[in-house]
């Protein structure tokens, strides 16, 4: 998850999730750190201990915590929902990720010097990769439930991100299955998210999960602020194009205040559903909850389509050139993840007003 800081299912996705976001842990684990426990215990035969597996998620979920602002509650229950995840993970492949681990950590997260090693890693750890990512996806849908707005997007964000590292991690992988060596010679992209990132979610009122018209059934016009929230941000707009979004927001916000008004039931309902599925760990049903929460906010979107164009309306042309250009550019010399156009971009941001990322619905 942190390619998110959220921790990688099983040490493979700790690992994974440590080297994805820049930061290499062949170099910066201390003698004492669990992952030179867990190198130690591997190059001994021996399994990682119970407990450096419980020191390496703790530091996850703290991690986690930091990155989502997460209220007590939060921080309680992604602890469970990683700790559950992990050992399940770890009992169904635990024959498959230590020789991994092992042999990614002794070449020190870098390609193999010798040609058999590496393409005998690189077969290995390409099948490791794909369940990890299909564990972890699946234990996200689950986890952004309890998830407020704000943190949602941030969530969005750093799905996208997880999702193209995972991609660019199995090339490199299969390149070394292949036999051929990698220029940098890392296993894992240097991501550069400075200026890309949403800003930091607030912290969650009180100690409990978010509920009611928080996460699950969150506001219209709460959307609607994140929308001009993050558009003020992407454009870097001027002082007179701030008040003036603002004011179009306001507009809008009376909009989605009757349409909440007139749903409040439907919406109170459907948030009943997803908790009572997140709660019973019932995936099929908080998929289908999210699914009909989806369809009950179309008309949301479409009033979110008609704000976008009305903000779209105050850019200047160097304002809209800037950004396109930014996108535009090679992959080399820009930090975003590829060349979009300005309609997915568009449909990118929309996605942050989708409760779930369920295909259903």
């Amino acid at each position: 998850m942190r390619k998110i800081s959220v921790c990688l299912i099983g040490l493979g996705w700790i690992v994974v999730g440590t080297a994805a976001w820049g930061q290499d842990p062949a170099q910066t684990s201390t003698p004492d750190s669990p992952m030179s426990d867990v190198s130690k215990s591997l190059n001994e035969g021996r399994t990682p201990a119970a407990a450096t597996v419980e020191r390496i998620m703790e530091q996850a979920v703290r991690n986690i915590g930091v990155r989502y602002n997460l209220n007590e509650a939060q921080a309680k229950e992604t602890a469970d929902l990683m700790r559950r995840d992990v050992y399940r993970f770890l009992k169904e492949n635990e024959n498959e990720v230590w020789p991994v681990i092992r042999d990614l950590l002794q070449s020190q997260l870098r390609t193999p010097n010798d040609l058999d090693a590496m393409m005998r890693v690189g077969k290995a750890a390409r099948p490791l990769l794909e369940k990890a990512a299909k564990a972890i996806f699946r234990g996200n849908d689950e986890w952004r439930l309890i998830l407020t707005p704000d943190q949602q997007q941030m969530h969005e964000f750093d799905m996208e991100e997880m999702q193209r590292t995972f991609k660019e991690i199995d090339e490199r992988f299969h390149q070394w299955e292949e036999g051929q060596g990698l220029a940098d010679g890392r296993i894992f992209p240097v991501l550069n998210l400075k200026g890309r990132q949403p800003t930091r979610p607030e912290r969650p009122e009180g100690d409990k999960l978010p509920s009611g018209n928080g996460a699950l059934t969150y506001t219209p016009e709460h959307i609607f602020e994140t929308i001009v929230k993050e558009f003020i941000r992407k454009y870097d707009l001027k002082q007179g194009q701030i008040t003036a979004a603002k004011s179009i927001l306001e507009e809008f916000k009376i909009k989605a205040v009757d349409f909440h008004n007139t749903n409040r039931a439907a919406l109170a309902k459907v948030g009943a559903e997803q908790e009572n599925a997140l709660r019973q760990r019932d995936m099929a049903a908080i998929k289908k909850a999210a699914g009909d929460h989806k369809k009950l906010l179309k008309p949301v979107y479409l009033l979110a389509d008609q704000m976008q164009d009305r903000l779209k309306g105050l850019l200047e042309t160097g304002q809209i050139d800037r950004h396109e250009g930014e996108q535009n550019k090679p992959a080399s010399q820009r930090p975003a993840e590829s060349k979009s156009s300005a309609k997915e971009r568009e449909e990118t941001s929309k996605s942050s007003l989708e409760s779930s990322q369920s295909d259903e619905g």
